[in-house]
């Protein structure tokens, strides 16, 4: 493994951050029914594995990690809109 340089430490630390949000939005969100709690949950796995890979692509290469940065939050973004009309739907 590579040593990171502090600008892709804070692209480490800034994924870590977002992947907090997503779960806590379904925590917080009330979701009553055990059927749309488990879409929600799956959202959650998405958005944590599409942030998990842009983790993974910022650890390997620092000419991959602008580009894998960029695709993770783009990522996380989708989840996140479609999470929210899931719970909306939900509630």
């Amino acid at each position: 493994m590579r040593e990171l340089t502090l600008i892709e430490t804070g692209y480490s630390a800034g994924l870590l951050v977002l992947s907090l949000v997503l779960p806590l939005m379904v925590s917080l969100s009330g979701a009553r029914s055990a059927a749309a709690r488990g879409n929600c949950v799956r959202m959650v796995w998405v958005g944590q594995v599409v942030l998990a890979m842009g983790g993974v692509g910022v650890l390997v290469s620092s000419a991959v990690a602008v580009y894998a940065l960029a695709l993770a939050v783009m990522g996380w973004i989708a989840c996140v809109v479609v999470l929210k009309r899931q719970l909306s739907i939900a509630a």
